[in-house]
């Protein structure tokens, strides 16, 4: 077999942690708490260094609704949840896609619009994006709907906003194999305060807990005073138009190749 199938692990993770730069950041979240859950430590750090930062909630949070007026109810609450996390954080601005709670993949057209115009309308240096590798299916379609910008003709605004940028996929719903780490030792107070604001999603389940397990195994290849980390796929966004297939190929673990006798 040969020794390409077996690369050193140095060149399948990262060894040191970077630091994300960008003026202007736009965070395509699937739900209410998602932005904070998958990046609110590097969203904290590009705060503080003085980015403009808007959070795009492509659903409205509130899945299992009994009808429109408990929906809207909701769906008010977590975007309030939102804000106040936001808050937490050191700002941005929080922006409603209104799009239904577990219904984006047979609404992918609609997301593939919301997430077109954002991109057009900020001109966003960064934009952070859950992976398509995600097992949640809103999460996933998000991604999708990214891929599907790319995929218009060159000569669309959105496409050549996408390619100017730098996409950042983050973990939610399933590890993947990053490009990027991101020391948030000393922002996962903030981080944590952030994740207290989502009080309506308490008692479903822990995912703050999830996200801060997440954080603590991602400290594996860093130095020891290192005690929270976020991990990353970062990418040009012109690469989701010219190798869509290398850009999810990136995102997976690394097998030996193995052939049959």
């Amino acid at each position: 077999m040969p020794s390409s199938d077996f690369p050193n692990e140095r060149d399948l993770v990262p060894y040191e942690a970077s630091t994300f730069v960008a003026n202007r950041v736009v965070v395509f979240a699937p739900h209410p708490d998602d932005e904070v859950l998958g990046c609110g430590g590097a969203l904290a750090d590009l705060l503080d260094r003085g980015a403009r930062l808007d959070v795009v909630l492509v659903t409205d949070g509130a899945a299992g609704a009994r009808d429109a007026e408990e929906r809207g109810r909701i769906a008010a609450t977590r975007m309030e949840e939102s804000r106040r996390a936001l808050d937490a954080l050191g700002g941005g601005t929080v922006h409603a896609g209104g799009l239904l709670d577990r219904g984006l993949r047979d609404r992918l057209e609609e997301v593939e619009a919301l997430l077109a115009r954002w991109l057009v309308e900020a001109a966003p240096g960064l934009v952070f994006a859950p992976s398509p590798v995600e097992t949640h299916p809103d999460h996933r379609a998000v991604a999708v709907a990214l891929f599907r910008v790319a995929a218009r003709p060159a000569s669309d605004p959105a496409v050549r906003a996408l390619d100017a940028t730098t996409v950042a996929f983050f973990e939610l719903s399933q590890p993947f194999r990053p490009n990027f780490l991101v020391d948030i030792t000393r922002l996962r107070a903030r981080k944590e305060r952030a994740m207290d604001a989502f009080v309506s999603q308490a008692d479903a389940r822990d995912y703050a807990g999830f996200a801060m397990g997440l954080s603590a195994y991602r400290r594996m290849t860093l130095s020891r005073d290192v005690l929270a980390v976020e991990a990353y796929s970062v990418v040009g966004g012109f690469r989701l138009r010219s190798d869509p297939g290398g850009v999810v190929r990136g995102l997976l673990p690394l097998a030996p190749g193995i052939t049959g006798g």
